[in-house]
């Protein structure tokens, strides 16, 4: 029974983790269509995602919301080849707003909604990873006002506040000699963090851009409800209160623009996600408060490497594009069915029309994650992910 005490909880680890492991960086269409390269050259409100800094120089009031929609699809193939599933098909749609408000020359102020991690991974029911994950969703949101200060003509700084909030739905098997139990967990949880950023205008041609947004601890309380359970196990395997607590990582990032004539600008930068910090998970029962597991991560940093095309067509028409090279911190120790990440290439397209004072934007991104094989699994559950994504979103600004 202790044995299967620890087998069960460690699961339950494995799934929160998901909420600190899936990264979301496409927050406005123009940003996204240049495949995140947009620190150095963001002009609207979306500033407050991409670079704080650099809300210093957007203008008067502007309102900037829209959302992208991305379409995962994942298959797991057992080493051997003779089994291979695949997970079902999940649209996850993802809300971001933005408003900014110009208080002088050089002050602008303005308030934000976005998601820095998220998304969904459904398998089929009881298929052979159902003890790992059969259904993980996760949540965060942040809610960000920030100030942004133009200290000269042509450099720019700015902080921001971030309420973080996050909320889990889990649900997996246990597998017994004669039946199946089944594990429903939810809860939520916020915590809070701070970003700052600046920008550079070198010259007429040369904008330098960077951003720092901190560590945030999330605090989850929640319950678990099993369904099923033999009745030797119900002393151990009862329905409570649990909590739990993850880091979302420090990151940081700096992008170089620069306009090649006209109608051509290009953008290169980075971003570094701190994912060593994320070592180790524990898992506690709210009735006794006793440490149920204490489950080992070691991830490592990583970084994105990003680069963005825009041409400006005529007045009225941009046409953008992206490349990203976004590497994947889980080791293969820890790599599991609720978060088959791996290395990926990220290609994006995606334009601008302007009329008056309103301005559409759109984008489609293609996201072709490596496939991947694991031998070492800490849980045994071994074999090969492939994964893609198709991202697609809209955004509308409108400036008065």
């Amino acid at each position: 029974m202790k044995k299967l005490t620890v087998v069960f909880v460690g699961l339950l680890a494995t799934a929160l983790a998901f909420s600190s492991g899936f990264q979301v960086n496409e927050n406005n269409a123009q940003g996204a269509a240049m495949g995140n390269a947009y620190v150095a050259s963001v002009d609207n409100a979306s500033a407050m995602f991409y670079n704080p800094g650099a809300l210093a120089f957007v203008k008067g009031i502007d309102v900037n919301f829209g959302a992208s929609v991305y379409y995962p699809t994942s298959s797991w193939t057992s080493l051997d080849g003779t089994i291979s599933t695949d997970q079902k098909t999940k649209i996850n749609w993802l809300p971001a707003v933005y408003v900014s408000y110009q208080l002088s020359d050089r002050v602008v102020v303005g308030i934000s909604e976005f998601t820095q991690y998220g998304l969904e991974t459904d398998w089929p029911t009881e298929w052979p990873g159902s003890q790992l994950s059969d259904r993980t969703k996760i949540r965060t949101f942040n809610v960000a006002p920030t100030i942004a200060f133009q200290l000269t003509d042509n450099f720019s700084l700015g902080f921001q506040l971030n309420w973080v909030g996050s909320d889990v739905l889990i649900q997996k098997t246990i597998n017994f000699i004669d039946q199946t139990a089944w594990v429903d967990m939810s809860g939520d949880g916020d915590g809070w963090g701070a970003s700052a950023g600046f920008l550079w205008k070198l010259n007429n041609k040369v904008n330098v851009g960077g951003f720092w947004r901190s560590a945030v601890n999330i605090k989850y309380d929640g319950k678990v409800d099993f369904d099923n359970v033999p009745r030797p196990f119900l002393p151990v395997l009862y329905d409570g209160g649990i909590k739990s607590e993850v880091k979302l990582p420090q990151t940081w990032g700096l992008d170089v623009s620069y306009q090649l004539a006209d109608r051509w600008m290009v953008e290169v930068g980075f971003m570094n996600t701190e994912w060593s910090d994320y070592g180790v998970l524990k898992v506690t029962r709210k009735d006794t408060g006793g440490i149920l597991s204490s489950v080992p991560k070691n991830w490592e940093n990583v970084t994105m490497y990003k680069m963005g095309l825009k041409y400006d067509y005529s007045e009225k028409l941009t046409l953008r594009a992206g490349y990203i090279y976004d590497e994947a911190g889980n080791p293969d120790t820890t790599l599991d069915p609720s978060l088959p990440d791996s290395n990926r290439n990220d290609f994006s397209v995606g334009f601008d029309w302007k009329y008056k004072t309103f301005t559409l934007s759109g984008f489609a991104m293609y996201v072709r994650f490596n496939d991947r094989t694991t031998t070492t699994q800490m849980d045994n559950f071994n074999g090969s992910y492939s994964t893609d994504a198709l991202v697609v979103g809209a955004t509308l600004d409108y400036r008065f």
